[in-house]
């Protein structure tokens, strides 16, 4: 009888169990609840929640971005970003009658690469390949995402993600660096060197855009998978 019995019961624990048990379902006007589990979440989310469709994001990797202005062509590959395990959750909100959802997170980051560009970089004309680095500092970025009820292939209601718009600003003074400008002409690339160090944010204004919205689409597609594999009913109390 126990044979058969420990088998039953251990079903029974694993269809019943929370399959997010670090999330606190909240009241969608309980913008305190919302922001708190946020929070709380984000670290395991970006850890990587592979049972649930959601890839390791700290560090995410890139193989390709293409990341040129108007006046300067700019592309990079094997970029590796680190860094957003520690964003910080500023504010979170769900308003389920317009079918919305935001975050808004405070990140540092660091970003490491290889770039090849030409052109015009501010006003400086400018060339040069080699490795890139990007220390980013209080980068406040705001994610918007439209929703949908849908119904899963469990036969609940699930999230998905209909379309998502992203901002952000820059709140502390970031770092950039390219190695060899110039080809290695140290007096060309001595010039350079120092508008680009006195420059950061003014940079990542001007080029920087394509490389975050490249991580939070990341993000997002990460977020759609989760949403998928979780229905409803284990995320929010409406």
């Amino acid at each position: 009888m126990y044979r058969y019995l420990v088998p039953v019961c251990l079903l029974a624990i694993g269809i019943c169990a929370d399959p997010v048990p670090f999330i606190t379902k909240c009241k969608p006007d309980d913008e305190k609840c919302v922001k708190e589990t946020t929070k709380a979440t984000v670290p395991i989310f970006v850890d990587g929640l592979p049972d649930l469709g959601v890839e390791t994001l700290d560090p995410v990797f890139f193989k390709n971005i293409d990341s040129s202005s108007p006046t300067l062509k700019l592309l990079l590959d094997n970029v590796t970003v680190k860094g957003l395990k520690n964003c910080l959750v500023k504010k979170a909100l769900r308003d389920p009658k317009n079918s919305k959802m935001m975050i808004r997170v405070q990140c540092d980051a660091i970003l490491d690469g290889h770039y090849v560009m030409s052109g015009r970089l501010l006003v400086l004309p400018i060339e040069g390949n080699g490795k890139i680095h990007v220390n980013l500092k209080k980068a406040v970025i705001d994610v918007n995402l439209d929703v949908a009820d849908k119904q899963g292939k469990d036969e609940k209601q699930h999230w998905t993600i209909k379309s998502w718009s992203h901002s952000y600003e820059l709140k502390d003074r970031s770092i950039v660096r390219f190695e060899n400008l110039f080809s290695g002409n140290k007096v060309l690339a001595q010039a350079a060197e120092g508008v680009i160090a006195s420059s950061g944010n003014e940079i990542i204004r001007e080029v920087g855009s394509p490389v975050i919205k490249a991580v939070v689409a990341r993000v997002v597609e990460n977020i759609q998978h989760f949403f998928h594999a979780v229905p409803i009913e284990d995320l929010s109390l409406e």
